[in-house]
């Protein structure tokens, strides 16, 4: 599965790099920080070599968390095919690869909820709230309820 990211990944090299210098470093909004958190992990995907066997990922699930991705965009943002794939492609390596949360430690949700590293796991307290959405993409995120 990496190699396939990877792969798939490279084509949004030259967009990733055009807008890379368009993050405000000092913007904490939730919006600037997913933006941040992306290219971090895109740059990690990109500098990373396959390392072994990838983990058995069941094949439903996999389509499932697809198609939750899709039904978000179709939702928030219909017309923007490109950036759907390509938070596809992260959101696949935070999941499967890495092990990360969807959404970056540290972030404060507008009702408080955060993200968290606590005890060499992550943790959201938004999660008991969110993953009861029709399509959550919380029930595939690795982050633990509090």
């Amino acid at each position: 599965m990496f190699l396939k990211l990877k792969r798939d990944i490279k084509k949004y090299q030259s967009k990733v790099s055009s807008n890379e210098g368009l993050l405000n470093k000092e913007n904490n909004s939730p919006m600037n920080i997913i933006s941040k958190y992306n290219l971090e992990n895109f740059n990690e995907i990109m500098g990373s070599e396959f390392k072994g066997n990838d983990d058995e990922i069941d094949g439903k699930e996999l389509e499932d968390f697809k198609l939750s991705i899709d039904h978000y965009f179709s939702l928030y943002a219909p017309d923007d095919e490109e950036f759907r794939e390509f938070i596809k492609i992260i959101s696949l390596y935070l999941t499967y690869i890495a092990k990360k949360p969807l959404h970056p430690p540290g972030i404060i949700f507008s009702n408080g909820s955060k993200v968290y590293r606590s005890e060499g796991s992550y943790v959201c307290t938004g999660k008991n709230i969110f993953i009861k959405d029709e399509l959550s993409l919380c029930r595939y995120c690795v982050a633990n309820n509090p």
